[in-house]
């Protein structure tokens, strides 16, 4: 309830017990005395001290820009790729989920079964049909947000997508990136959009902001270096890895999120758990109830 932002929210008061969140505030270097991680270094050049560090930030950021001493951890992410880049649609419609019959269930749509065919079709012409598009319904599954904003739904598309496409205006900046790209922007937006409308029909005609985030936009607010939607990819040498785990050759160095478990949301939580257990000495594993409710319908 509240949507995703609810998350913050609430977990925040749990950190400020003894601790505190600082936000906007861009970490530079981890600090490494005598070998061991002992704190962190910000941009602004202030710095926070701590018996213990954990890095949430993906192990290439972390290994490759925020560690500044040699780590044989380093020369193996190199041979790991990154993984895949993607296209994001947030759209604003002018009536509610309620209205427009929108029940909140995503949608995952393929153009044909051959999703590797379908993709590497995309990545050779941008004008051929999209190989999946992600539909989800954030207003439709929060049910405070009639409340907040009457008469409005929120919905998102997502597709595949290479950084290959977007790498010659990396340099550039956010708000400040050129015509040419702007204009691939649009084509891609109104496409992504002419899809939307197609398969779910109630939006037709009653959409009234549409804004499409690239790469180029993960990689600004991310610092994901080719824009990559969930870290590492998800290949035999990833998983095989011996040295992707919340322990790090570095002592009082640990890493969480998705890099250390599996991609994606679930990934990362679980990510944090195997982390906390790691730091504590303690499997924590017991401590999450799964709540969940299967429903079989014949036919």
């Amino acid at each position: 309830m509240g949507g995703a932002g609810r998350i913050a929210l609430t977990i925040a008061p749990v950190f400020e017990q003894g601790s505190q969140v600082v936000v906007s505030a861009e970490v530079d270097e981890i600090i490494i005395k005598s070998g061991k991680a002992v704190g962190v270094r910000m941009a602004d050049g202030r710095k926070f001290y701590s018996g213990i560090v954990i890095s949430d930030a993906g192990a290439r950021n972390t290994f490759e820009r925020l560690v500044r001493v040699e780590q044989p951890l380093r020369s193996e992410l190199r041979r790991i790729l990154p993984s895949m880049a993607h296209l994001s649609l947030y759209v604003r419609v002018k009536q509610s989920a309620a209205e427009l019959g929108l029940n909140g269930t995503n949608l995952w749509v393929y153009s044909t079964p051959d999703h590797d065919a379908n993709f590497a079709r995309f990545a050779k012409d941008p004008s051929a049909p999209f190989p999946v598009l992600f539909i989800s319904f954030p207003s439709a599954k929060d049910p405070e947000f009639e409340r907040q904003h009457t008469g409005r739904a929120t919905i998102e598309v997502v597709t595949l997508a290479p950084y290959d496409w977007f790498a010659r205006w990396e340099n550039t900046r956010w708000k400040r990136r050129p015509e040419d790209y702007d204009a691939f922007k649009k084509e891609l937006a109104t496409r992504m959009q002419s899809e939307l409308e197609r398969l779910v029909p109630a939006v037709a005609g009653k959409i009234d902001h549409a804004e499409l985030s690239t790469p180029l936009t993960t990689r600004h607010f991310m610092n994901y270096e080719r824009g990559e939607a969930y870290g590492l990819a998800a290949t035999p040498e990833r998983f095989s890895s011996r040295s992707l785990t919340p322990h790090t050759s570095i002592p009082g160095l640990y890493l969480t999120g998705q890099d250390v478990v599996s991609l994606g949301v679930a990934g990362a939580l679980f990510g944090g758990v195997i982390t906390a257990s790691a730091v504590l000495g303690k499997n924590l594993g017991g401590k999450i109830k799964p709540r969940a409710e299967v429903v079989v319908r014949a036919g």
